[in-house]
């Protein structure tokens, strides 16, 4: 095969086809005819593939060739490594894999191997991450950030990883006790707190850690006031209380009580119970009423049985449980 002229760069072969001139601070091309020629060289330091189009692609360890320029040099800007994922996160319990990216002068990008990469992680709620970049949320109460480290040769950089919270109750001292974690870290801060216990009652006003979630209460507040409502739609959060309506002398007795609009989801169930001597109990089967509802809290309300065990009722007690 012809060449009509051979102009080497740091080692690196033309391209053969019609080249452009280019121009860096550190090199200069002058425009080249080339014939239509194209078989492959190569050299322990470079490989320059044939190519059909304008440009040849070229590459090395140390370099990477662009097409469209003889001889282009790619050269890596300072800020070069760019981590990626599909998305920068990863849920508590689970596994993401980050990868990287090299980043040239063009603009351009390269991938690298993720166990190319130093990886660690600076800050946050990340379990573990492997040399190959394989990261492990760990336990969280609400979504949190997590900074992580990626480091190629002379590059470094930095990314910003948020850790899902997708299991309410798991977090620390406060996991698996039935109340959401939000809500103790809200109320008392970040374990370990025995205050926050479900059972343990800080504001000694009668009503545990459990019982003050499920009716909208503040447990640092102490309270004995009944849970009010205005309407159909405002409601005041407090203990339960009872209803007693007169219709033409026909007086009906039901319980009311605050209850959270996402009971369900939060794992809650709330039992009325009845007795007309504080000994037997019978537990009420009628469907609650919901008398208002102001998108987080609801009053309900349920009637007095007519007798247990052939007494007449005379008591109630609420009794709230976690599944």
């Amino acid at each position: 095969m012809n060449w009509h002229r051979v102009l080497l760069i740091c080692c690196i072969a033309l391209p053969p086809l019609a080249a452009r001139a280019a121009t860096s601070a550190n090199y200069s091309l002058e425009p080249a005819v080339l014939d239509s020629g194209g078989l492959g060289t190569s050299s322990t330091n470079y490989r320059a593939d044939a190519s059909a189009a304008a440009g040849g692609a070229m590459s090395s360890e140390l370099y990477s060739g662009r097409t469209g320029f003889a001889g282009q040099l790619g050269d890596a800007v300072a800020t070069s490594i760019v981590i990626t994922a599909p998305l920068l996160e990863v849920e508590e319990g689970g596994t993401c894999q980050l990868g990287a990216s090299l980043e040239y002068d063009d603009q351009t990008t390269s991938e690298l191997p993720a166990a190319s990469i130093t990886w660690s992680v600076l800050s946050g709620p990340i379990s573990a991450i492997s040399s190959a970049g394989l990261i492990s949320g760990g336990p969280v109460y609400q979504n949190s950030p997590a900074l992580v480290s990626a480091v190629f040769q002379g590059f470094s950089t930095t990314a910003e990883v948020t850790v899902c919270n997708t299991a309410g109750d798991n977090f620390a001292d406060y996991a698996n006790d039935g109340i959401p974690d939000v809500w103790q870290v809200q109320y008392f801060g970040a374990p370990p707190k025995v205050m926050a216990a479900a059972l343990a009652d800080p504001d000694g006003d009668g009503l545990n850690n459990l019982q003050e979630f499920a009716f909208g209460m503040n447990p640092m507040l102490r309270s004995n006031s009944p849970v009010t409502w205005n309407g159909t739609m405002q409601v005041s959060s407090g203990a339960p209380t009872q209803l007693v309506t007169n219709n033409n002398g026909a007086f009906a007795f039901r319980v009311v009580y605050a209850r959270r609009k996402d009971y369900e989801s939060a794992h809650l169930t709330y039992t009325g119970e009845f007795s007309a001597d504080l000994v037997t109990w019978k537990a009420s089967t009628a469907t609650p009423t919901v008398l208002a509802d102001d998108g987080w809290m609801q009053a309900v309300s349920v009637p007095y049985p007519f007798s247990v065990a052939g007494r007449k009722a005379r008591y109630f007690r609420l009794k709230v449980e976690t599944q």
